[in-house]
């Protein structure tokens, strides 16, 4: 068919001869359900310039990509799509052209009428008699009846047939497919004739590659031993362990090609082909965000340290780079306007210096200790800062596969220093020495287990899977901390892809902490430190609120002044303190589809995020009421991942709060107001629009 595409065009080529270069400024498909947009686009060769090549104003300025319509691979073109529906089981597909000429430019069209399909009646597969049930093979097949009878599926499920009888332990697996089409009945019946051979066990361990790193180290870090039954997964899951030591540049493991150990076939040889990378790394970056200002990033880490695949790393980060002291230089508001709001936590660089010792295969293959020293400095927008010096110890232990486990024990000690009001507001207490003694240096030690499990295809922009995580804290006198808590957080996340495209994304997120009895200086009290408490609000939160802006706040004015005339009280300085809560409960969603106008760099998304915080109190938790803000956004794709501006709705005023004012006598702060409704916010359409830029998907 191609052939006589071919043929059939010389004579219409002849014919343009001499004819002026036309560009293709778009190229579109109409009528396919079955196949989106892009499938198709990938399939044929004409295609679209540059946007750019789309106006004529612009288009003598040749930026961009120019693309020419070449008459020939434009005919050709129908043939490929018909041979692609045909490999998709649409075997009377019909493609029809429709095309637009001025005298420089052209516009294309494919209108497609994709017909009914041919569909699987029935998938029979034989060869596995006492090795496992058909029916448990056919679950996993990509091919399934009452489907389209798919030529790539097929293929596919030939491939995932052997892969389940190798990792049964036949290493020799091989499958012969067959498939008959009724075009009467519009039916197709599939079988697949697997033949196994013989049943194969692990003979012999081989390493090669390796030099300057022990071949004992590189047997410990692969999931198969001499004895094992064969299984195909193992390799892989040992491949990947090579690689996520950072000492090799290549790994591949492999049944070897002189597989059979002594000349038994039931004894496989497994060879193990490495390629040994630099043993010291370094990697630097440089970043910008809205809430961080400029930060940079650098680390240092020497593999293989003292043998074993052991790791060195030194680690170092900064934030909030041109606004915070000493790197200013009378710059905030230019380069960091968003920051502006919080000089108090955001006057100073944040910082993080971090040295590591990891030890893998720790106990067993799957397990990997840690021992880390650091110092930070980090602060959470209006809310607080915290500077600390500490040790941490993690242990990562590997349940299954795809399913790690990470116990950890964090001991620092440190000072938090929030606002002033927030101690009025937990312990109603304002006084300079009990301020004071709530913002000492304390010791802070927790222990903790974090659960993972992703599944999704791809970790900048999943389109499908899921990711589910599990955190719990626990902290006590009993393991060195002078403050007393509990803290559970769960988190759920769906992505489904539809049609053409769209994805379907959900997040369900909650969390509480409990206050345990502390003594400090002979007080008892029950608290939770700020850095503990959960925030909400931003970019990656509730999109309708700012940022930790949902929950409590405290109001806090340098002084109040009272007309003369009127008797109106009006607060000077009034600034808005995040209290954070002790129990939180958020739900996002979005769909994300591609845009009409470059729809392979934009997409947009239409989103609803809800969520609800727990104010604590003496006695309980009070709900402060449930917000849902809906919006939209654009999404342009770029190396860093997707960068993200979206502009969301809020119907709600500001959170009202208590408000205090400093005493002009002794400074202590007092209550002026226990239900200060905050700032008369703007109340138009326009007003109630909050905008959020960020690099990165939401979740």
């Amino acid at each position: 068919m191609l052939a006589l595409a071919a043929l059939a065009a010389r004579d219409l080529w002849a014919q343009g001869e001499g004819r002026p270069e036309r560009i293709v400024t778009a190229v579109r498909f109409r009528g396919n359900d079955a196949l989106d947009d892009y499938a198709l686009s990938i399939s044929i060769l004409t295609s679209a310039s540059t946007w750019t090549y789309r106006w004529p104003i612009l288009r003598g300025l040749r930026l961009g990509q120019r693309r020419l319509f070449d008459e020939i691979e434009f005919r050709r073109d129908v043939v490929r799509l018909r041979l692609l529906y045909r490999q998709h089981g649409y075997f009377e597909a019909r493609v029809d052209t429709l095309v637009r000429r001025s005298d420089r430019a052209v516009q294309v069209t494919f209108a497609i009428a994709e017909g009914r399909p041919i569909l699987v009646d029935s998938i029979a597969i034989g060869g596995v008699d006492g090795i496992v049930e058909p029916r448990r093979l056919l679950r996993r097949l990509p091919l399934a009846r009452g489907r389209p009878f798919d030529r790539y599926a097929f293929a596919a499920a030939a491939d995932s047939l052997v892969l389940a009888l190798r990792n049964l332990g036949y290493p020799f697996a091989a499958v012969y497919r067959n498939y008959g089409l009724d075009r009467a009945t519009r039916l197709a019946r599939v079988s697949f004739e697997l033949v196994p051979g013989p049943h194969a066990r692990v003979g012999e361990l081989v390493v090669a590659g390796a030099e300057r790193v022990d071949r004992r180290t590189v047997r410990g870090l692969l999931g198969v031993e001499v004895g094992d039954e064969f299984d195909q997964d193992a390799l892989y899951d040992s491949q990947r362990s090579l690689y996520q030591t950072n000492l090799f540049r290549y790994a591949s493991v492999r049944v070897a090609p002189d597989s059979t150990v002594v000349g038994a076939d039931s004894l496989v040889r497994i060879l193990a082909q490495v390629a040994e990378g630099p043993r010291t790394l370094l990697r630097a970056g440089l970043g910008y965000g809205t809430g961080d200002c400029f930060r940079v990033q650098a680390t240092v880490a020497s593999n293989n340290f003292m043998g074993g695949a052991r790791r060195l790393e030194l680690a170092a980060k900064m934030a909030k780079l041109g606004f915070g002291h000493p790197t200013a230089l009378g710059l905030r508001e230019a380069v960091c306007p968003a920051l502006a709001e919080d000089r108090r936590f955001s006057d100073t660089v944040n910082y993080l210096a971090s040295l590591t010792f990891t030890q893998p295969a720790f106990l067993a293959r799957r397990n990997a200790l840690s021992i880390t020293a650091f110092a930070e400095r980090r602060s959470e927008f209006k809310a607080f800062e915290r500077v600390s010096l500490g040790l941490a110890a993690s242990l990562s232990i590997g349940v299954g596969r795809d399913l790690p486990v990470t116990l950890t024990y964090r001991f620092a000690n440190g000072r938090t220093n929030a606002g002033a009001a927030t101690f009025c507001v937990y312990f109603d207490r304002c006084e300079q020495s009990a301020v004071a003694l709530l913002s000492e240096s304390r010791r802070l030690a927790t222990l903790g287990a974090a659960l993972l499990a992703s599944r999704t295809d791809s970790p900048i922009e999943p389109a499908h899977g899921h990711v589910y995580a599990f955190e719990a804290a626990h902290a006590s006198a009993s393991i060195g901390s002078e403050l007393v808590f509990n803290k559970l957080l769960g988190e759920a996340t769906w992505y489904r892809r539809m049609a053409r495209r769209w994805v379907a994304a959900l997040r369900l997120r909650g969390g509480v902490v409990w206050p345990g009895r502390a003594v400090l200086a002979d007080s008892a009290l029950r608290f939770v430190p700020p850095e503990e408490r959960f925030y909400a609000g931003g970019p990656a939160s509730v999109r309708g609120f700012g940022r930790n802006e949902m929950g409590p706040v405290v109001y806090v004015a340098e002084r109040a002044d009272t007309s003369t005339t009127t008797g109106d009280v009006s607060y000077v300085g009034l600034r808005v303190s995040p209290l954070g809560s002790n129990a939180v409960a958020l739900a996002n969603f979005e769909l994300r589809f591609p845009s009409p106008l470059w729809p392979s760099r934009l997409r947009m998304a239409a989103f609803v995020d809800a969520g609800e915080l727990w104010e604590q109190t003496t006695a309980s938790l009070v709900p402060s009421g449930l917000k849902i803000t809906p919006g939209f956004g654009l999404r342009v794709a770029t190396p860093l991942g997707p960068m993200r501006l979206d502009a969301a709705y809020s119907p709600y005023d500001r959170q009202p709060g208590p408000l205090y004012v400093a005493s002009t006598a002794s400074g202590v702060l007092e209550l002026a107001d226990p239900s200060f409704p905050g700032p008369r916010a703007d109340e138009s359409f326009l007003g109630r629009i909050r905008l959020h830029f960020s690099v990165g998907q939401a979740f």
